[in-house]
């Protein structure tokens, strides 16, 4: 059952001691000095989840006893004998799976450690919002249905993102939300706002685990002046841009018009392009320093890591998990940017287009260590029985071993996923690399992944 209070992070041996622990990362220095073994420490739910049933029986035993000993001290029983009471154990409370959903849900994707300067979604603003809401309200349930389909997907047991708890409250959230939509003080609020944003996020979480395609209308999508400005924002609207430019190039009129016609239309385009990855290098260049990975060579990493993936000579190390997801995204949408300019190039600058392609695929390729450390087959979210590569001196964080589990892996589909599109411009063995960490990603994740297909790749 959920413990309302705050949860203690000490180590069980110093709680059993009745004595403060220090904390101290892997092993805490009292029981170190006390040549004691540390038995180390609980995280995420399992600090905020914690079993009361122990607790509760001990309650429940000593609560018995003293009615039993008050009966045989009283006037009635002292003057005769008298049989034992039996002992009665209260089973313990029924637990709600919508709490445990729910809490696991904020703790490990709303309240995950990150950089702030890579916010451009909205489940940090969750918090601000979800102030104990009405239990039928549309927040409160589109909540539910988010929350419900990443806590099934997490159950060793179950795996489906489309589990018929999900299905069945999705529906009553799309109810509740046509009636927010029609009412005119809830058609604007905050709280329908996120409900739109948490269906949405949904529904492209149900459509990667099952390989369905995903509705992109770019031309719909606009960044208010009022948005603050941080890095991964300003990226948002070159993004943006950038799927314009390819929406526009994927149109009929972009290859099956006049001769003339096309030529117009294709310049126009090209520039448009070129437009956006000057942008891209802009944004490049203003990178906050700290962001950039520190390149760990190949002989330093533990051997489990190579085995299970590592390419080329080195991997990347970032500061956290959300910077390396924000620059894969980055680099994947340039990369669609760079290939249509390469594409249509036909001067001498075509040649250092592919090398730059070349060199961002490297990039992502790096980033794999980081992302799926020695992990093989599938593991729970807070199993710490891999490793990932570290800078020599330091030790794998709690917090990335539990935002490597929750964004690491499910970040990388995308930049991967999209690298067959670019095959042509690719060396064989970076497709043969893509193609090995995708199938282990659709291991990881217990997702089904299509054939890859693509042009034959330069040699």
């Amino acid at each position: 059952m959920a413990h309302t209070g705050k949860p203690s992070g000490a180590c069980q041996t110093c709680k059993q001691r009745h004595i403060k622990c220090d904390e101290t990362r892997p092993a805490c220095l009292k029981c170190i000095k006390s040549k004691r073994t540390c038995p180390g420490y609980a995280e995420g739910l399992d600090l905020v989840l914690r079993d009361q049933t122990h607790s509760a029986k001990a309650r429940a035993e000593r609560h018995q006893k003293a009615r039993n000993k008050s009966r045989n001290q009283s006037p009635e029983s002292s003057s005769g004998s008298t049989s034992p009471q039996p002992l009665t154990i209260y089973a313990p409370l029924a637990e709600c799976q919508e709490t445990y959903a729910h809490t696991f849900f904020i703790s490990a994707y709303v309240l995950a450690p990150r950089d702030t300067r890579t916010d451009h979604g909205f489940l940090e603003l969750l918090p601000f919002l979800f102030d104990r809401p009405p239990s039928s309200s549309v927040l409160n349930i589109s909540l539910s249905v988010v929350a419900h389909c990443y806590f099934q997907a997490w159950q060793p047991d179950v795996r489906n993102v489309d589990h018929i708890i999900v299905q069945r409250l999705y529906s009553k959230a799309l109810k509740a939300l046509q009636r927010a939509l029609q009412d005119p003080r809830q058609c604007t609020s905050d709280e329908t706002l996120m409900a739109v944003c948490l269906l949405s996020f949904y529904e492209v979480s149900k459509a990667l685990a099952n390989t369905m395609p995903v509705d992109e209308t770019p031309e719909i999508w606009h960044d208010p002046e009022q948005m603050p400005h941080n890095p991964a924002i300003m990226l948002d609207a070159i993004c943006v841009e950038a799927a314009n430019v390819l929406a526009a190039a994927a149109e009929p009129t972009f290859c099956s018009e006049s001769e003339g016609l096309r030529h117009e239309t294709t310049a126009s385009i090209l520039n448009r392009a070129k437009a956006v990855e000057d942008r891209f290098v802009a944004w490049e260049s203003r990178v906050p320093e700290e962001w950039w990975p520190i390149p760990l060579p190949r002989e330093v990493v533990p051997q489990e890591i190579v085995d299970a993936g590592f390419h080329g000579d080195y991997c990347d190390v970032y500061s956290n998990t959300s910077v390396c997801a924000t620059l894969n995204n980055f680099r994947s949408t340039r990369l669609r940017t760079l290939c249509l300019l390469a594409s249509y190039d036909q001067t001498e600058s075509r040649s250092k287009r592919i090398l730059e392609i070349q060199r961002t695929v490297d990039d992502i390729l790096a980033a794999v260590p980081y992302m799926l450390g020695s992990k093989s087959e599938a593991a729970g979210m807070y199993e710490t029985d891999f490793i990932y590569p570290c800078l020599p001196g330091q030790s794998i964080s709690m917090a990335h071993y539990q935002t490597a589990a929750a964004f690491g892996g499910v970040t990388l589909f995308g930049p991967l996923g999209a690298l067959f599109s670019f095959s042509r411009f690719l060396r064989v063995d970076q497709m043969q690399f893509t193609g090995q960490q995708l199938r282990r990603l659709g291991v990881l994740y217990d997702v089904r992944m299509p054939p890859q297909s693509g042009a034959e790749p330069v040699r």
